[in-house]
């Protein structure tokens, strides 16, 4: 690979993943053919342009207990259809059955469906727009709620004084991006090989993989033990602080007998 194409981890942003149920509440909560979509990027990891490159020829499904999906071309953000990122980029990946039916279920739906069609098509037949996609996932991630109706993404809700929307910084919420860094974080956690996760990826070799999430997870994995380490040390001088902390509250008479006051 070119040492342009690499990516350099000192240079990069940290990823925003899915975390607790974000994921499964943001599919749920999403509509088709978009629930579908997410779902396919939330097993593959595929690239938003690859997921919209798919056409039916892609997609293995005629026997669910043996479905897989090829990879093999990619989408510009004008529709126009190419070769993948790089020559690695291109594999098949086997998906369960369950994903299978899914796509199964999808394809009935549909209205294009022969073998060049794309999967996931417009009224036109011409595959979605990576715009339209945003939009659609920050529109389900609106609707997204726990099992107790609570907002999953609260900020996503919040408004100003005037009552208008308050912008959210980039990277505060699970972009399209985020199901791929999902996919490589949770094989990771689960131990699987840099080797497997690079070919699901469609990384050219796995020292990509390696620069990237290996070295986020072990970040990420140092900064809790890290804090773990600091409560276990320092756990008296916490508890005292604390302690302190509460009783110096509002309308809590103090050592002196007073009363604080705001």
């Amino acid at each position: 690979m070119l040492s342009s194409e690499r990516p350099k981890p000192s240079q990069s942003k940290h990823r925003r993943v899915f975390e607790g149920s974000e994921l499964e509440q943001t599919i749920a909560a999403a509509e088709e053919p978009y629930q579908t979509l997410f779902t396919v990027a939330a097993l593959t990891g595929a690239r938003l342009s690859e997921l919209l490159a798919l056409t039916w020829a892609n997609v293995g499904i005629a026997d669910v207990s043996d479905a897989e999906i090829e990879f093999a071309h990619q989408v510009d953000r004008h529709g126009n259809l190419g070769p993948t990122k790089t020559d690695g980029s291109a594999r098949t990946v086997p998906v369960p059955q369950e994903l299978a039916q899914i796509l199964a279920d999808h394809k009935a739906r549909s209205t294009f469906i022969a073998p060049q069609d794309f999967v996931f098509a417009t009224r036109s037949g011409r595959p979605f727009g990576q715009r339209n996609i945003a939009r659609a996932l920050r529109r389900a991630q609106f609707n997204a709620a726990d099992e107790t109706g609570q907002p999953t993404y609260p900020m996503l809700h919040a408004v100003d004084e005037h009552g208008s929307s308050v912008p959210i910084p980039h990277g505060e919420v699970p972009s399209m991006h985020s199901f791929r860094h999902t996919v490589a974080s949770r094989a990771l956690l689960a131990g699987e090989s840099v080797d497997e996760i690079a070919f699901l990826l469609g990384h050219r070799d796995a020292n990509v993989t390696r620069a990237v999430y290996v070295r986020e997870l072990a970040d990420a994995r140092r900064r809790t033990m890290r804090r773990s380490r600091m409560l276990a040390e320092y756990s008296d001088l916490l508890t005292r602080a604390d302690t302190r902390a509460s009783s110096a509250a509002p309308g809590v008479p103090s050592a002196s007998g007073e009363t604080i006051s705001e």
